[in-house]
């Protein structure tokens, strides 16, 4: 994959647009499935929503076409969004947005940036934040069986793979923290602290594969 780079907050922040072009993996619908449902479950059709990190453009294609007010926001303009700029530069109090969804995007910024950019979300009063962030593992099993009339079992199995094989992965969830040059393994607890920090209650929602979604509520 040819990265392309951009700096942000001094930082290089290395993205592409290649991926989007290739048909991909039955999980990543599953997850799009998921980042609709967690809309449809929380938000209300009142909410100006902001994706940040288009992606493919397939979860605000499903939500625009089912009339969510839904604005993209992606530093590859490449990938057509609707505003192409870095999240840490954009004025979330002028757009008066109330929800944001980052699903695999928050691992792509330096740590530290993610600090400052969870303290300007709080500062400019965006009531909710919906994310995903990668486990740091490898999936040796992942298994379930449902049956009529019986509940369905579900058995994963992993390890920690201890090392960010992801090139443009400035950080990954881990039970253990780790500082790795410029890299890091972080904590759930560690996250949870921060968005406590600037007015978030934050919670962890269901897991599919190896990333995990999240809830941050303003309190």
């Amino acid at each position: 994959m040819d990265y392309k780079t951009k700096k942000v907050d001094g930082k290089d922040v290395l993205y592409s647009s290649d991926w989007i072009h290739g048909l991909e993996q039955e999980i990543h619908y599953n997850w799009y499935y998921h980042q609709a449902k967690i809309v449809y479950d929380n938000c209300t059709r009142k909410d100006k929503i902001l994706e940040i990190g288009i992606g493919t453009g397939v979860l605000s294609d499903i939500l625009k076409k089912r009339k969510w007010e839904v604005t993209t926001l992606d530093i590859d303009e490449g990938k057509n969004p609707d505003i192409c700029e870095d999240a840490l530069s954009f004025n979330y109090l002028k757009a008066k947005i109330d929800v944001v969804l980052a699903y695999e995007v928050f691992e792509h910024i330096p740590f530290s940036t993610f600090h400052k950019l969870v303290e300007k979300l709080g500062s400019s009063k965006v009531s909710s934040i919906y994310f995903s962030l990668p486990w740091n593992e490898y999936q040796i099993i992942d298994f379930s069986l449902s049956l009529p009339r019986i509940r369905g079992v579900k058995f994963r199995f992993s390890v920690r793979k201890q090392r960010i094989d992801t090139v443009a992965h400035f950080w990954e969830l881990s039970t253990k923290a780790k500082n790795m040059n410029e890299k890091k393994l972080v904590t759930f607890e560690e996250v949870q602290t921060l968005f406590n920090k600037h007015g978030y209650e934050a919670t962890p929602l269901n897991k599919i594969g190896a990333i995990q979604y999240f809830e941050a509520k303003l309190i």
